[in-house]
């Protein structure tokens, strides 16, 4: 079973101490594959996953592993595990190194092994950016290992609930080269959350060439369960060693779980109660409601205000406009799927600065601006 995954930045903050967020969750389900070359198979797959976040969304480690039972008696199973680290360079400008490593082995017949390191340069504004990318590393199947160069250009752009991907990228491992341009979307609603890819491989040795495509389909079923249904072809990958293919997969996603959690910050007593900042949390102060699932509903009381926005990690930093609230002039309210855990939020109002509300903790970000910072229990 493929996973799609699309690239999301976050702006980092500085939060005292390195209590990061640590959380895993496992799918269980069934898939029909076909691999080229190969008759087609249905097979029953369990893949767990682990990661975890620096406090300050400056960097996270990821492990999955994929385990496959199929139907003639054999298995596979797969291994993998990457990490990234972000630093600010400038306004908009950050870089990210990146490492990633991974082995697989199919019924003791075929082996497969790979390390890599990236280094990325990564422009962004509040709804798009782009990057600039180089890999280096290994691959191995059979004999020696292979030297891997892969060089790569992308760009995304953010519109309502929805993100848009482009990325063209050029792989070359030993004799073997090719090149694929890729688009891919995401679009949020409510419990569905829908993703897909479409690309082509062009001027090829050795690596295959054509059109593929991905789709997958979310439903939350509640706070620890979700429904995923994908299917889609994909080419070979000659890096991590896996066959072009077509599958169909349905599948029960059990988590999230937090393995450990960020101590609660202090918030102020009184709610009107000025923050570092002074006057700045006297304008706004936020109260958070937990509703069914993870729907959260967040009241900002902004006396005065005309107009309220909120920028955080749970809105991919898009700027989302509150509606006021009929009973009371002074709060404006908006309700979104909240993760347990640590989150960042910034607020505007009426076309000004962004700052942190207050109700949460106040900590510089790495564009000597602040944000505001508070835990969903």
């Amino acid at each position: 079973m493929r996973t799609l995954a699309l690239i999301g930045l976050a702006c980092g903050v500085s939060v005292h101490g390195l209590c990061g967020q640590v959380t895993a969750n496992v799918e269980a389900g069934i898939t029909h594959v076909q691999y080229d070359g190969f008759l087609a198979s249905g097979a029953a797959s369990i893949s767990p996953t682990m990661r975890w976040q620096h406090p300050a969304g400056r960097g996270f480690l990821s492990a999955r592993g994929t385990y496959l039972q199929f139907q003639s008696g054999r298995r596979s199973l797969d291994g993998s595990a990457n990490g990234s680290w972000f630093t600010p360079l400038a306004r908009h400008w950050r870089g990210e190194l990146g490492v990633a490593a991974g082995a697989s082995d199919y019924a003791s017949i075929a082996s497969f092994s790979h390390g890599q390191i990236d280094a990325r340069l990564h422009v962004m504004d509040e709804d798009r950016g782009g990057w600039l990318a180089a890999t280096l590393g290994r691959s191995s199947f059979g004999g020696g290992p292979r030297p891997v160069t892969v060089l790569a250009v992308g760009a995304w752009l953010l519109r309502d609930d929805k993100t848009m991907f482009l990325s063209l990228d050029r792989s070359f491992i030993g004799d073997t080269a090719y090149t694929d341009l890729r688009s891919s979307a995401q679009w949020r609603r409510a419990r569905i959350v829908l993703e897909g890819v479409v690309g082509a491989r062009v001027w090829s040795r050795g690596g295959g060439r054509g059109v593929f495509g991905e789709g997958s389909a979310t439903l939350t079923l509640g706070r620890q369960a979700a429904l995923v249904l994908s299917a889609g072809r994909y080419p070979t990958d000659v890096v991590s060693g896996s066959l072009a293919g077509r599958y169909v997969t349905a599948a029960v996603r059990l988590g999230t779980i937090t393995i450990r959690r960020p101590p609660l910050p202090a918030l102020p007593t009184n709610p009107h109660a000025s923050g570092s900042n002074g006057s700045s949390s006297m304008e706004t102060r936020l109260e958070i409601r937990a509703q069914q699932d993870d729907e959260v509903q967040l009241t900002l009381f902004a006396p005065g205000a005309t107009a309220v926005e909120i920028s955080g990690d749970f809105t991919d930093w898009r700027p989302v406009p509150l509606r006021r609230n009929p009973a009371s002039a002074d709060a404006w309210v908006a309700s979104f799927r909240i993760s347990k855990g640590l989150h960042r939020i910034n607020v505007r109002r009426d076309g000004g600065p962004w700052m942190a509300p207050g109700g949460t903790t106040r900590s510089a970000d790495d564009y000597d601006g602040e944000v505001g910072v508070f835990v969903l229990p």
